[in-house]
């Protein structure tokens, strides 16, 4: 008996596995959009598990599941539908558009999302798939072309570039520009753009003008990136990326290569200058050397090497892996990610890499929400410095290289022919090897950031949360600078070049940043009809940083660059920095059948860089937007949707922390020797200072036309007014300064800014998108002070080849302007030449046109057929000019192209004229110039408007081929998925045929004295990779 109920049982257990086991299939099937069409990349889940899939390009899917359980289907711009899994293997699905899904919402400001129908203002929107086609490393240069609005320039080559990045226009003379950087609702430093990982990022929305000024205090006045980063959602994952990146350099600057070296007067070799004044190439052997002690001497051909210059570069590379891990349910979610690049660079020896980490989760406990992330950062850079007697930076010395000295034959420069030890022949020039071996820049950086925010619901409509973030960063910097001397001597020249001893130089950075957000917000419907949603928040913001620099000079033991070497005093300073600022504000919207809505926002800070009676100040806002196509169905038809809307808004920005103290430095050799004593700032406290503000108005509408939304963008229109400019005045030197900071002047901008998006073609198996944005900006200086006309906004040069060009704030006039010496001009523009046939130059430094663009255009566009997909994005500037700082210094040494005009013989300078002697002009066409050697070239270099460019440019800036496997294959690879992809980026450069020299978008500063480009830069290059994507 008990035998038998044993072998019940165990029947009995079998029939339940087995009935288990049969509930549970594989259910396959399609998913299709109202026209029939596959519709890829919807979301399934099992309702009430973490098991989910997606559909592949051809709107196939396959997920397990048992009978009886609900599948949720889920796509954006689509109704939610729920399948019932029955009998069948099978379920095939036709999901239905959602007018107002459609509507994609935003990450505003503090990291709320609204919808675009909410707002008042202008949002750019990019995201994680347009960010990562190409793999670059800096978010900033991967958005380049995207956002309308939105101008990103790469302030020079290198393994590390950095980045400006301006919305709409400048508007502050002297002060900040460029836009705020948020990271999940943390206002962040201007480098968190560039520091962040491209893969970590879901979305970035760009509020162009000053209206979330409300919710981020003054930091906003230059509008807002938004960035909002990825979370866990779904069963564990892990995603893999992998990409080998080559760079090589694009161009180097057209050089003459009709004559060689030689120098002044008389074109014979002149030890101590580089220069190319020099007889004509003709290929004889000479003399590359001085005599070395067995009485022999290094002899090359005299002719030019092509390609020689370039052939100093090798071929960079970046080598870039990343894994992350997420997942996440209806309550919680995570995501871990590491990300590390290699960056070897088109330089020998220079080097760069990074190590991204991150870290974040949430867990919802039902009415109190938690949530947490922490990133951290690290980089460490190798690079060549400046160096050399000259200090110059080692671009100057390679061009410099005579172009028939065999750059790579002088590498081993201390054993090596062409060098004793470090000179060459030229004792002006030091062998570009040796400064590359000897004069090295390194940075170590690290940064970490946290961000906690916690919300709690005390109803469905009314809430509180605290958001809280902290940043710790710490940079160290260090330069090297080799020892230089001579072993020949320098009879018979005008100079002695002393002996250049190795030196040493330290700089460590520490700061940090604390930002806490406490808001109660209220979003509730009044009625059928009204809803309202308003933010009361309160802000605190503190930040401070130190400084310490030291410098050893006179180091005696060679390559050991520690200050401690050091022979005499050491030298160094101190600084640090604290600053704080509290705010309160609000942010209110009345709704109105979901189609009509009012906001108004105001907020008030207290600052303390600025005098405590103008510490406090207001700044209010306002808006309107309404969606007439909701408002009267009628309209709907090929217009599927219409917004309208207009925006006001007033912005305070305050002063840097400490202009309004007077400050006491600690001058070396000051009061004499080794003495220390203190000296006061030549800054005049002002007790008066107050904010800078700006005012901004814009109005724009939104449209979208045809089923799906085929064709869709947007028209705004905006003028911006900054006044009360905080900039500083010259005071009369009987107060005992010589400067105070004042409030003065105001810059306009107006601007056109048009978006549209299209999808020109679409079937079963392709489809072709494509996306054109254009942004236009006028800029103008309505006032200055009294009695002040223009204002000196900067120069990279204080005296030397670049003297006699400047970036100005003039009245009247296009901001920021470039102004240099030029030549007297008849009314026709026509140069005076006098008796000589030389030019005549002007006394003051004249216009040459604004150096930002008048417009900008970016292209993008899409194609996909099946898993196969091609992107390109491209974007053009003009309306702009910049000064090239490189032919003015090559002009000296006889390299330029115009130094070989007529064959360096005299010449009847173009477009010139003559006076007449009776008040007017005649055409030149027999007055010869003084000469065409380096006497002629040399005066002609003084002036600076012969190197103002036009700064137009069109560049294809990213283009990418990429291939996604189809679900079979990467079943069978037990894969969720998998992607191979080729790219490029800056593959193709146009220039107006006047530059030959440079990219025009390069300039010497992030500052606002733009518009310089300059020898310390790297060529231009291009990038082209692989890379690959595997999630499982």
């Amino acid at each position: 008996m008990r035998a038998k109920q044993k072998g019940l049982l165990t029947l009995l257990l079998a029939l339940i596995v087995q009935l288990s086991f049969a509930q549970s299939k594989t259910i396959t099937g399609k998913v299709l959009d109202q026209d029939g069409l596959p519709l890829p990349g919807v979301n399934i889940v099992v309702q009430g598990t973490t098991n989910g899939t997606q559909t592949d390009f051809d709107g196939i899917f396959a997920i397990k599941a048992e009978t009886g359980q609900n599948l949720i289907f889920s796509y954006l711009g689509y109704k939610d539908s729920s399948q019932k899994v029955g009998n069948s293997n099978t379920i095939n699905v036709q999901m239905e558009e959602d007018a107002e899904a459609l509507e994609e919402v935003v990450v505003t400001a503090l990291g709320i999302e609204r919808k675009p129908r909410e707002l008042s203002y202008s949002v750019g929107k990019v995201d994680n798939d347009q960010l990562t086609q190409t793999r670059a490393v800096n978010t900033a240069t991967a958005m380049v072309g995207k956002v309308s609005g939105m101008q990103i320039n790469t302030i020079s080559n290198g393994v590390n570039p950095s980045t400006r990045v301006v919305l709409r226009g400048n508007r502050s003379l002297l002060g900040n520009n460029q836009a705020l950087i948020v990271v999940d609702g943390y206002p962040s430093s201007r480098d968190a753009f560039d520091r962040i990982n491209p893969d970590d990022i879901a979305e970035i929305s760009v509020l162009k003008g000053a209206n979330a000024s409300a919710l981020y205090g003054s930091d906003a006045a230059n509008g807002v990136v938004v960035i909002k980063t990825k979370s866990g959602e779904g069963k564990v994952s892990v995603t893999f990326n992998s990409s080998i990146q080559q760079e090589s350099v694009a161009f180097l600057p057209e050089l003459q290569d009709e004559f060689g070296v030689g120098g002044f007067p008389d074109g014979t070799l002149w030890p101590l200058e580089n220069v190319a004044w020099g007889p004509r190439f003709d290929g004889r052997l000479v003399d590359a050397s001085e005599t070395y002690e067995d009485g022999s001497v290094w002899q090359v051909p005299y002719s030019p090497i092509p390609g020689n210059h370039k052939s100093f570069f090798q071929s960079g590379s970046t080598i870039r892996n990343g894994i992350s891990f997420s997942g996440g349910d209806e309550k919680s979610d995570f995501l871990f990610s590491l990300d590390h690049s290699l960056t070897d660079g088109v330089i020998p020896k220079d080097q760069y890499n990074r190590t991204n980490v991150r870290l974040k989760g949430s867990y919802d406990f039902g009415k109190l929400e938690v949530g947490g992330n922490l990133s951290l950062f690290r980089s460490h850079a190798n690079v060549v410095g400046q160096g050399g007697h000259q200090e110059r930076p080692l671009y100057w010395y390679i061009l410099n290289t005579p172009l028939h000295i065999p750059i790579n034959e002088v590498k081993d420069w201390r054993t090596g022919q062409f060098t004793r030890n470090e000179a060459s022949y030229y004792a002006f020039y030091e062998n570009p090897w040796f400064i590359l071996d000897t004069q090295r820049n390194t940075t170590d950086r690290t940064e970490m950031t946290f961000i906690g925010d916690m919300k709690y619901d005390f109803t469905d409509w009314l809430s509180a949360s605290l958001k809280l973030g902290f940043t710790k960063y710490a940079y160290e910097y260090k330069e090297e600078h080799g020892g230089l001397s001579y072993a020949f001597e320098l009879p018979n020249t005008y100079a002695r070049i002393d002996e250049f001893n190795p030196s040493t130089y330290d700089a460590m950075l520490n700061s940090s940043r604390f930002n806490s957000d406490f808001i109660i917000n209220i979003d509730k419907d009044l009625s059928e009809s009204f809803s309202i949603n308003a933010n009361l928040g309160h802000n605190i913001r503190i930040t401070d940083s130190k400084t310490i620099n030291v410098e050893g000079l006179n180091l005696i033991i060679p390559d050991f660059y520690n200050v401690s070497t050091r022979t005499g005093e050491l030298q160094g300073d101190e600084g640090r920095t604290d600053y704080r600022k509290v705010g309160v504000y609000g942010d209110l919207t009345f709704g109105f059948k979901d189609y009509l809505f009012l906001n108004a926002t105001a907020r008030n800070d207290w600052s303390s860089a600025l005098p405590a009676d103008n510490r406090s100040y207001f700044y209010p806002g306002a808006g309107i937007s309404f969606v007439p196509t909701d408002a009267f169905e009628g309209l709907k038809g090929t217009l599927r949707y219409l917004k309208a809307n207009v925006n006001w808004t007033k912005t305070g920005n305050d002063a840097d922390p400490y202009v309004i103290n007077q400050v006491f430095s600690a001058p070396t050799g000051f009061p004499y020797g080794s003495t220390t004593g203190l000296s006061l700032s030549g800054r005049e406290p002002n007790p008066n200072l107050s904010p800078e503000f700006t005012t901004s108005l814009e109005a724009g509408i939104e449209f979208a036309f045809f089923k799906g939304d085929r064709l869709s963008g947007s028209i705004t229109g905006y003028q911006t007014n900054t006044t009360d400019q905080i900039v500083p005045i010259n005071t009369s030197t009987t107060s005992g300064a010589t400067s105070i900071l004042t409030n003065l002047g105001e810059v306009q901008n107006q601007g056109l800014e048009v978006d549209l998006n299209g999808t020109i073609l679409k079937n079963e198996d392709f489809s072709w998108d494509l996306g054109v944005n254009y942004a236009l900006n006028k800029s103008e200086v309505i006032s200055l002070s009294d009695g002040v006309n223009e204002i000196e906004i900067g120069s990279p040069y204080v005296d030397g080849p670049g003297y006699g060009a400047v970036v100005v704030a003039k009245v009247g006039e296009s901001y920021p302007l470039l102004k240099t010496t030029d030549y007297q001009r008849d009314e026709l523009g026509r140069v005076i030449v006098g008796d000589d046939g030389d030019p005549l130059e002007a006394s003051d430094l004249q216009i040459q046109g604004k150096t930002t663009p008048d417009y900008i255009v970016g292209l993008n566009t899409t194609l996909k057929y099946k898993g196969l997909s091609l992107y390109a994005v491209a974007d053009y500037r003009t309306g702009h000019v910049y000064y090239n700082n490189i032919v003015d210094v090559l002009e000296f040494t006889g390299l330029t192209q115009h130094g070989v005009t007529a064959g360096r013989q005299a010449f009847v300078f173009p477009n010139s004229v003559y006076e007449d002697g009776s008040g007017g002009y005649v055409e030149n066409n027999d007055r010869l110039t003084s000469g065409g050697g380096n006497s002629f070239w040399d005066v002609y270099g003084d002036t600076k408007s012969n190197y103002v460019s036009d700064a137009s440019v069109l560049k294809l800036r990213e283009i990418s081929l990429s291939y996604s496997f189809d679900d079979a294959i990467v079943d069978k690879l037990g894969m969720q998925a998998l992607s191979l992809g080729l790219y490029g980026r800056n593959l193709f450069m146009w220039r107006p045929a006047d530059n030959v020299y440079t990219d025009p978008e390069f300039n010497y500063s992030s500052g606002n004295a733009v518009g310089f480009g300059t020898q310390s830069q790297t060529p231009p290059t291009r990038q082209y990779g692989l890379t690959l994507t595997a999630k499982f």
